[in-house]
């Protein structure tokens, strides 16, 4: 099989294309890879950053350019679009996902309420979670607020937690007086449609079969890694 992959999938095809210039084109490649990572170097992974690179512009002092403010506002834009979740998953780092990759790792039925009946998660997570059902879409700087006691690092621990288990995603931002804007979380059943609709086998044999086709070879070991499963989970998927 090896020997019949064209020499442009052999050396990474999204480290060898035209730079990335607008979220259009975010968005094609993000549905041709389908998983991607929002900063990486090493070739790991598909990294939205390498794709948008452009050594030519202009950077400030600390590195800034207008090619990192494009892709900085690309990561906010896919998701409201529906055509891309986005918080830490690829190996731990802030990665995107396409719709369709979502579709087959997301582990639960696909409610509002998804986030009641998963194991684990602490006070933190769930008074996020909660507060989200009943509100919508709201500010980190809000739902630090509202449900962590204005503690930053509760907010933290809760966004990990719930991002691990694919039940929020950045969904925006929301402008602030002074400084940064705030970024805006969502639940994911609400921003995306059609998620738990498949057998769980069904789900990880489609998920392990992208995984496939875009890293051209993978092992069980890379497999879990990347999507944080068991290895048995990433064994019997791609032995299917």
């Amino acid at each position: 099989m090896t020997a019949e992959l064209s020499a442009e999938r052999i050396s990474r095809w999204w480290l060898d294309r035209p730079p990335i210039r607008t979220v259009e084109q975010a968005e094609l490649f993000l549905n041709s890879v389908h998983f991607t990572q929002l900063f990486g170097k090493d070739g790991s992974y598909p990294s939205l950053r390498e794709v948008s690179r452009d050594d030519g512009c202009e950077r400030t002092p600390d590195g800034w350019g207008a090619d990192l403010e494009a892709m900085w506002s690309w990561k906010d834009e896919l998701p409201v679009r529906g055509s891309g979740w986005y918080g830490k998953l690829l190996a731990g780092k802030p990665s995107l996902l396409s719709a369709r990759l979502l579709a087959d790792l997301y582990d639960h039925p696909g409610e509002p309420d998804d986030f009641e009946s998963v194991p684990g998660l602490g006070p933190a997570s769930r008074a996020v979670a909660q507060y989200l059902l009943v509100a919508g879409p709201t500010s980190t700087a809000r739902l630090r607020a509202q449900t962590c006691g204005g503690s930053a690092a509760q907010l933290t621990t809760a966004r990990t937690e719930l991002g691990r288990s694919l039940l929020i995603t950045h969904h925006g931002v929301e402008e602030s007086r002074s400084g940064w804007p705030s970024c805006v979380l969502d639940l994911t059943s609400r921003v995306f449609g059609g998620l738990g609709t498949r057998s769980r086998s069904d789900r990880d044999h489609a998920a392990a079969a992208t995984f496939l086709d875009t890293m051209v070879t993978a092992t069980p070991r890379g497999l879990a890694r990347a999507f944080r499963w068991p290895i048995d989970r990433a064994t019997a998927a791609l032995s299917a």
